[in-house]
């Protein structure tokens, strides 16, 4: 009996120590398919003639949760390279500076006055936290520990002006 105690007492102790590490893992693999799947959109989408600049701008607007591996890597989106900036929601930047914007946890009021700022400005809109895609974000990313996957608001984009190949559309169709 004293045996068994501390074998389980033994295994508690080799396990504690390795749970942090196991989420961590899991917060990686989150973190690394959301950005494949920002990264897939970003790629498949066109911005109108004249809007586009030499690198392609993602803008975050914090607080996100799964933003860590949405950086440059290099990777080239229809022959432009990846720059990343972080702004403020209420930043007059979004506008001017941004191709595109990732953004976390926000308030449907937050979200109606970027949308107001937004209108007649080529930006996709790509929401972390917008599973139902009622906060006006173009693409909605629907994250478990499972699957990262993304909704679609075909109203909000086709309002952006940026063009997505219809791949991409049908896709999103497919898994609603």
């Amino acid at each position: 009996m004293k045996a068994a105690y501390g074998f389980a007492l033994l295994t508690l102790l080799l396990a504690v120590p390795l749970a942090p590490g196991v989420a961590e893992t899991d917060d990686d693999a989150t973190n690394a398919a959301v950005a494949q799947t920002v990264n897939g959109i970003l790629s498949y989408s066109r911005w109108p003639a004249g809007t586009a600049s030499s690198a392609l701008t993602l803008c975050i607007v914090p607080p996100v949760k799964y933003a860590a591996q949405l950086t440059p890597d290099g990777s080239a989106f229809s022959g432009r390279s990846l720059k990343i900036l972080t702004l403020p929601i209420d930043s007059p930047l979004l506008t001017s500076q941004c191709d595109a914007i990732y953004s976390g946890s926000t308030t449907a009021g937050q979200q109606t006055d970027l949308h107001q700022r937004l209108e007649g400005h080529a930006i996709l809109t790509i929401g972390e936290q917008d599973d139902a895609c009622a906060l006006l974000n173009a693409f909605c990313l629907v994250i478990t520990a499972q699957h990262t996957g993304f909704k679609l608001n075909l109203d909000t984009l086709s309002r952006s002006g940026v063009r997505v190949n219809p791949a991409v559309l049908q896709l999103a169709r497919e898994k609603e």
